[in-house]
């Protein structure tokens, strides 16, 4: 049998063969055991006519009320006709005084003696046993007691044949039917191939038909179909994306478009209009630059990409950094940090700190002046959380759940005033989720808003 083609074979065909394989080895097993039993009890059976022959032919030999000629025909005659079942009386010389008409003479007189024992020789079966009877008239004598199998055994051999045929037959039909079941268990992995061939970026809309038992193949088209439903959201959140992303930048486009048209027709008489639109140029090419580099980080942020380079250091030191370039930077607001707890950390300095300045800059749009922002930090068993609280104008609660989604914006026109894209916060959350921590945000309208993220030690 080649193996490599056994090994290359569809898994119908494996589990068909395995089937049959199985199938024989039980018929074989079960036929074999039939065999057995039947012979046994044939054997039984020998063994029971040749114990019934012999209390017959004892209770005459041994008869004390009346004289018994060993050689008399009608000793042997008047045992009860058993189905080929012979007798031979001879003297210890070896002189035969009695015997069947059919007794195979083949058999010799040896011990021991009284026990059922067995004889096969050319093609010849028979279960005999051997007495030793010590007579009145004749001394001691051999008794033979035979009982021929040809007939059981041509019944074994018959049922034999049968056997095989009904096998081989069976073995036929368990291919045949074990295939056709087999190939409609495993039904669903064709749609599974099928719906896999016809999905496509253009056609995400295929699903597997999960009908049927509740079993293995059920739970992988309910797997796959998830599966599926992953890469629509996946491709739908890459689409969304890709407009937004379009969407926000065609804007700064068109108005560097606009002042470069403007420069074109009054740039060159027209000194302040030639500065004001070099001024407004140089504003917009900044505002595109930093969406432009924060769809990059959005972008490689969801893929093996986004290079993390974690290494050891205080976040206190941290939060005292990003305080003081705070302050130097905004001069409008009450910038403090009510508890900053020592500790080390093992993370990526860079994207930390990028957070906390995404938060503090988010406060510092929505928070009037004169209003107060406050950055700490505090150890909490095996966590630290980190806080960037504000006394801003707060999030409505029905917007809280949104505000980490790209391109989103609680306040579009302040948000345009302050140049926001609405890409910060899903930074924030993207560097959070690299490092295995959760945020957390609370906030109520005119009083202010709380960020705080928590990270394992």
């Amino acid at each position: 049998m080649n193996f490599k083609i056994i090994k290359s074979a569809k898994i119908s065909v494996k589990l068909t063969l395995v089937y049959a394989v199985m199938f024989s080895l039980v018929l074989l097993i079960l036929n074999a055991s039939i065999l057995y039993g039947i012979k046994y009890y044939l054997h039984t059976q020998a063994n029971k006519e040749i114990e019934d022959v012999k209390t017959i032919v004892l209770n005459r030999v041994l008869s004390e009320s009346e004289h018994v000629d060993l050689s008399d025909k009608e000793l042997i005659s008047e045992v009860p006709s058993k189905q080929n079942v012979s007798i031979r009386i001879l003297q210890v010389d070896g002189k035969v005084l009695n015997i069947s008409k059919y007794f195979y003479r083949d058999l010799k007189i040896n011990g021991p003696f009284d026990e059922i024992r067995a004889y096969e020789e050319h093609n010849k079966q028979l279960v005999y046993k051997n007495l030793k009877i010590d007579t009145k008239e004749y001394g001691m004598v051999y008794i033979q007691i035979v009982k021929d199998m040809d007939n059981e055994y041509d019944f074994l051999r018959i049922l034999l044949v049968f056997m095989i045929i009904a096998d081989f037959l069976g073995m036929i039909s368990s291919i045949i039917f074990g295939y056709s079941i087999i190939k409609k268990m495993l039904k669903p992995i064709d749609r599974i191939t099928i719906a896999a061939d016809n999905i496509s970026i253009n056609n995400l809309k295929e699903r597997i038909d999960v009908t049927g038992p509740n079993d293995e193949l059920k739970r992988l088209g309910n797997t796959f179909n998830k599966m599926i439903d992953r890469l629509q959201g996946a491709f739908d959140s890459q689409i969304q994306f890709v407009s937004d992303a379009s969407h926000e930048l065609r804007t700064p486009i068109a108005v560097i478009q606009g002042y470069a048209n403007l420069i074109d027709r009054w740039g060159k008489d027209d000194r302040e209009a030639l500065e004001k639109s070099i001024d407004a140029i140089k504003v917009e090419t900044s505002n595109m630059a930093n969406l432009v580099e924060k769809l990059l980080f959005i972008a490689k942020g969801g893929s093996e990409n986004q290079k993390i380079e974690k290494k050891e250091f205080c976040l206190n030191e941290l939060i005292c950094e990003v305080l003081k370039e705070s302050k130097l930077i905004d001069h409008g607001h009450i910038i403090t940090s009510s508890r900053n707890d020592i500790l080390s950390i093992f993370a990526d300095y860079k994207m930390l700190k990028q957070m906390i300045r995404i938060f503090v800059e988010n406060s510092i749009k929505f928070t009037p002046e004169g209003g107060t922002i406050d950055i700490s930090s505090e150890i909490n068993n095996k966590t630290v959380r980190i806080t960037v609280s504000d006394s801003g104008i707060g999030i409505p609660k029905n917007e809280i759940q949104s505000i980490f989604e790209r391109f989103y914006t609680v306040d579009k026109s302040r948000s345009k005033e302050k140049g926001g894209t609405g890409l910060g916060l899903s930074i924030a959350k993207l560097i959070v989720e690299i490092h295995k921590g959760t945020i957390n945000v609370e906030s109520e309208e005119g009083i202010g808003t709380k960020i705080t993220v928590i990270l394992n030690i």
